[in-house]
């Protein structure tokens, strides 16, 4: 493949975040470049990012309206943003007469000269990548995040020329959106955490996300396993080495895990105090006390983050510090609000949590999960787009450790299914409200309001941010 993309002629299709930097970065190389968008005011939109009246022929820039049915077999490259399905007839078509079609990854690796980390999986890897971030930045290293998370990748080639210091390293989160029209990426460490049914609507069967997925194992020199999770090992020979045609076989560098070993990364006990503890072949490192972060999940996070860091042979004290420091993301599990109840000399309390980023069941598994040894009385209000996936097996845990289940959204029908007696609300404010009315009638000493939809957000909100926002806003207005 030609990678001197002057004079030729690209399309990118989607013109959101992603397609407006690739469009930047693709006029910098002197390509010639269509944008193609559903959007019926796409040629309004481009003249107006140009910052120019209209566009012309010696702009190398046009605009039309995106059509899944429409020939593309007049460009040389077509780049599509990951919100666009690369499984469209006209893209099929493309394909099959020998046409070049990438992602926006595949487009950066191209070009891409620094140090690479791919970290993946269906839960958890936004976190893994923040946490990695702030460590690295922690131990004095360079380091941008991007990719699904932080910048879009583009952007990092852009700044490259005005950049003060050179990065030492970039962490990417790479979604099976990323993955599958990625091949060129060159890591340095990868990891899959975990793999659980998401995103079938995309790719149409669990087979499918899981074979998009291990595409990352093709890319790099090296992995970090978690022995909990078989599909975090490399299952499938799906990518090809452009150079010599077979596939490259990474090398397992750490592994980590839950259950006590004598090798490894995994969880034990302080001899002396009897206090639990990640440990390395053995030897303590940090009791998970020490953790801002609860749950066996985030667990396995903070233990990756630390193999990766001894890895790359940074001082493990500043290690240590950063992931005990590390306070997690907004709208992942995140405490926003603890009201107090008193009745006589009873004191009650409700804590009301935003888990608005649990976008799919093993997410909503792993929030559930934090409350299975604990007496909470527990209200969960989940619901949204399941995209395609079978909610059944929260069934169990919501059984066992769910009080009462508010649902919402398209797929409350769903839900209700498996849990009948489900309330089901129109919107966040009525699931809060819905919410106090319960826990009114209820006694309990402390009790949990858990907003952990096990779904995608965009049938009522522009992304599960808003989710989480519109959540975190309702509780304020009639809670706080």
């Amino acid at each position: 493949m030609n990678r001197d993309l002057a004079h030729q002629s690209i399309a990118v299709v989607g013109y959101g975040i992603t397609g407006r930097a690739c469009v930047r970065f693709l006029l910098s190389q002197e390509a010639k470049v269509c944008v193609l968008d559903r959007d019926v005011n796409i040629h309004d939109k481009l003249v107006a990012d140009l910052n120019t009246p209209e566009l012309n022929e010696e702009m190398k820039v046009s605009a039309a309206i995106f059509e899944p049915t429409m020939s593309l077999s007049g460009f040389a490259i077509v780049v599509v943003s990951p919100g666009v399905n690369p499984h469209q007839h006209c893209f099929e078509q493309y394909r099959q007469q020998g046409g070049t079609l990438i992602g926006d990854i595949e487009l950066f690796a191209w070009f891409n000269k620094t140090p690479l980390i791919g970290i993946t999986g269906s839960n958890g890897k936004t976190t893994v990548t923040d946490m990695l971030g702030k460590v690295l930045t922690h131990a004095g290293l360079q380091v941008e995040l991007a990719g699904n998370y932080g910048k879009c990748a583009i952007e990092l080639l852009l700044e490259e020329a005005s950049r003060v210091k050179p990065l030492d390293v970039v962490v990417l989160e790479l979604s099976s959106y990323q993955l599958e029209m990625t091949e060129s990426l060159q890591l340095e460490f990868a990891t899959i955490l975990n793999i659980t049914e998401d995103h079938l609507d995309r790719h149409g069967s669990f087979e499918a996300y899981k074979l998009a997925k291990q595409r990352i194992f093709g890319m790099t020199k090296k992995i970090i396993v978690c022995r909990d999770e078989a599909l975090s090992y490399p299952v499938s020979c799906v990518v090809n080495n452009a150079q010599d045609n077979h596939f490259k076989i990474p090398i397992i560098c750490a592994e980590v895990g839950l259950q006590n070993s004598e090798t490894a990364y995994s969880i034990g006990v302080v001899q002396d105090t009897c206090e639990p503890c990640v440990q390395f072949d053995g030897r303590c490192l940090f009791t998970l006390s020490d953790l801002q972060l609860k749950g066996a999940h985030n667990y396995i996070n903070a233990m990756i983050v630390m193999a990766i860091c001894d890895q790359l042979m940074l001082d493990r004290k500043l290690t240590i510090d950063a992931i005990c420091a590390y306070k997690g993301l907004a709208h992942r599990f995140q405490t926003i609000h603890v009201s107090t109840k008193i009745v006589g000399d009873k004191t009650s309390h409700i804590t009301w949590v935003n888990d608005s980023k649990a976008t799919n069941v093993g997410a909503c598994q792993a929030a559930l999960a934090c409350f299975k040894n604990v007496d909470d009385y527990l209200v969960l209000i989940a619901g949204g787009d399941a995209k395609g996936v079978d909610l059944l097996p929260l069934k169990e845990l919501i059984d066992s450790q769910v009080k009462h289940l508010i649902v919402m959204g398209k797929d409350a029908s769903k839900f209700i299914q498996i849990v009948p007696n489900a309330v089901r609300v129109r919107d966040l404010q009525e699931a809060v409200s819905t919410a106090l009315s319960l826990l009114q009638k209820a006694d309990y000493e402390n009790a949990v309001v858990l907003l952990s939809p096990a779904c995608a957000s965009l049938d009522m909100f522009s992304n599960y941010q808003e989710r989480g926002d519109v959540f975190v806003n309702a509780v304020k207005e009639q809670v706080a």
